[in-house]
């Protein structure tokens, strides 16, 4: 008997227009490692909400070890077996301390108190969260978080574990650790489900469920999900047909970086491919022009060009400060931001970076030290903090959590509205900045913001930031939980709006995104460990003692060049690498060729 199982399920949310399943037939076994992708609004977060019984199918079958949950008196023993854990990681905290908070959910189970306190160290050790037992719950960053929602659900001890976006505000290393062990706890015989927008992490799977506007557009393999792709030349690729490899393109995913990497130097790649594999591959079966010129450079702007735009200078910062439960974020913190800089925060989780952030525009202020923003002092008594705000407008970490009008395009029209503009003037602001985030304005303007999906809620959010259209920008892991093509037109908007004179300062756990910024800051255990273009921190300056990872690209160039291939120029993407190669063909196209005239 499959551990769930659905038949012809149907759902759809009271303020929606359409439904968020239809017709969905699938059916998970024990021991199963499935992952479940589909853009945003797909249908993903409500089709796991099902497994336990956190929502009731409109129509069709949900059966659960063969109990439905539908029904309260199966409910206990459905939610015993599949334990979620969510999108937004707050959602499920209840206590203010943190082995309280993982104690919560063995304690519901009227376990008694020696076994409650093994499972509770068990899991804390298990997110390598055992050192802040004891600390508040209120001073975990976004990615403690997302470990602590983690824990309390390993200490359920269930048979299937979800992870909704769950690994989304990690920082690289401490993801890799929680995909192991999603890994290790199937080996011991647990179901995992995860859904995931990370291709990457798809690949791990053994099964992947696409989903595509409520139906399900592929279940199979991996491997067929991404390597049975035909050669495509330029246009759109067909509509995806269920079970098709080319389900991956047609629904605009990105595909593994070891995959896409082989595609773009025309190599056939394969799913179990890693980075030094990939690289002995592409430097024995090319030979690179010399003379090829290297790509160009994204340096960051003339540092003369202006004075500073935001100025930390020795500053500290301390939650809950003079109390027992003190937690110090920053600590002698200084560097400066000048006028049409994107600069990416980077670090482990839990270094410093949205506290940092909130520093910017007087959200915090600094317990020593100062921050200059707009040349004015952040602690000075004449400060108009509401003016700052409005002229570096903060994203936060899950700004959908801020969104409060009945309807979305209202919503992006509070800011602007509150500034004085009305009438044509506002609905040409709002609309830009919706269709610019990828939430189409004729769409999406009469749709009720609680009827959203996750990822829709955000970009939403952030089209209300840019509707301010602000000196400045301060956005906290804006594309966290978005799907690739959302990741990607919102990081386009970044750079548009930064050549337009205006600064952004972002936070990110995405090293790619990270190298297309002009400085990157980075930080460790509060302190400010380096600062510098993406060349100097990635190429020249970078310590793996910082917690964080290179981009691929990067790696992949350092991997080649220790192999002795001539690499000219530093590249810090993918198609740059392949360009100072040398290769001529599209990329992602099979077959490719190199000017060189090397081997297929």
């Amino acid at each position: 008997m499959p551990l769930i199982k659905l038949d012809s399920v149907s759902f759809k949310y009271p303020d929606s227009r359409t439904q968020a399943l239809k017709d969905v037939s699938l059916s998970i076994d024990k021991g199963e490692y499935v992952a479940v992708v589909g853009n945003n609004g797909s249908g993903k977060s409500t089709l796991v909400r099902l497994f336990n019984g956190l929502r009731s199918s409109d129509s069709g079958a949900v059966l659960v070890k063969g109990l439905d949950p539908a029904l309260r008196g199966s409910l206990f023993a459905v939610r015993s077996a599949v334990a979620l854990v969510f999108q937004s990681p707050v959602d499920q905290i209840v206590s203010s301390c943190v082995e309280e908070d993982v104690a919560f959910g063995p304690s519901n189970l009227g376990l008694p108190n020696e076994e409650i306190e093994r499972r509770v160290s068990a899991a804390l050790d298990k997110v390598g969260m055992t050192e802040l037992r004891g600390r508040p719950t209120r001073s975990l960053s976004g990615g403690q978080q997302q470990k602590l929602a983690i824990a309390g659900a390993l200490a359920m001890n269930p048979e299937c574990l979800v992870f909704d976006e769950a690994t989304s505000m990690l920082d690289p290393r401490t993801k890799l650790a929680v995909l192991e062990l999603m890994e290790e706890l199937v080996t011991q015989g647990m179901t995992v489900v995860h859904v995931t927008h990370d291709m990457n992490d798809a690949a791990r799977a053994g099964r992947i469920i696409a989903l595509e506007a409520g139906r399900i557009a592929y279940d199979g393999s991996p491997a067929r999900f991404f390597l049975n792709l035909p050669d495509l030349a330029d246009d759109d690729p067909p509509a995806a047909p269920a079970g098709g490899g080319i389900a991956a393109l047609a629904m605009g995913f990105d595909l593994p970086k070891t995959i896409a990497a082989a595609g773009l130097f025309g190599l056939r790649p394969s799913l179990d491919d890693d980075i030094e594999t990939l690289a002995g591959r592409i430097a024995s079966a090319r030979d690179p022009c010399p003379e090829m010129a290297p790509s160009p450079a994204s340096e960051a702007r003339n540092e003369a060009a202006s004075e500073p735009v935001f100025s930390f200078r020795d500053v500290s910062f301390s939650y809950l400060r003079g109390t027992a439960g003190e937690v110090r974020a920053l600590e002698n913190v200084s560097f400066a931001v000048r006028k049409g800089w994107r600069v990416a925060l980077v670090g482990k989780t839990g270094s410093g970076k949205s506290s940092a952030l909130q520093l910017f525009n007087s959200l915090i202020q600094p317990s020593q030290g100062s921050v200059i923003s707009f040349g004015q002092d952040t602690k000075s008594a004449s400060l108009d903090a509401r003016k700052l705000r409005i002229t570096a407008p903060l994203s936060i970490q899950r700004p959908e959590s801020a969104l409060f009008e009945i309807y979305a395009a209202d919503d992006v029209a509070f800011g602007p509205r509150n500034l004085g503009i009305s009438g044509a003037p506002l609905v040409d602001r709002v609309r830009k900045w919706m269709d610019s985030a990828g939430i189409p304005y004729d769409t999406f303007r009469d749709r009720m913001t609680r009827g959203l999906s996750g990822g829709e809620k955000r970009k939403l959010a952030l089209a209300g930031v840019f509707a301010l259209e602000s000196e400045a920008v301060l956005l906290d892991e804006p594309t966290a939980a978005l799907d690739p093509s959302s990741q990607k037109a919102v990081f386009g908007l970044l750079e548009r709006v930064s050549l337009q004179g205006r600064t952004v300062v972002f936070a990110t756990h995405s090293m790619e995104e990270a190298a297309q910024a002009d400085m990157v800051a980075v930080f460790r255990d509060g302190r400010l460990a380096d600062f510098g273009s993406p060349r100097e921190i990635f190429y020249d300056r970078y310590d793996s003692g910082w917690g964080i990872a290179l981009p691929y690209a990067v790696g992949l160039a350092k991997r080649l060049k220790d192999l002795g291939v001539r690499i000219d120029g530093n590249p810090l993407t993918l198609e740059a690498l392949r360009e100072t190669l040398g290769f001529s063909s599209a990329p992602g196209q099979a077959g490719a060729t190199p000017e060189s005239g090397g081997p297929s």
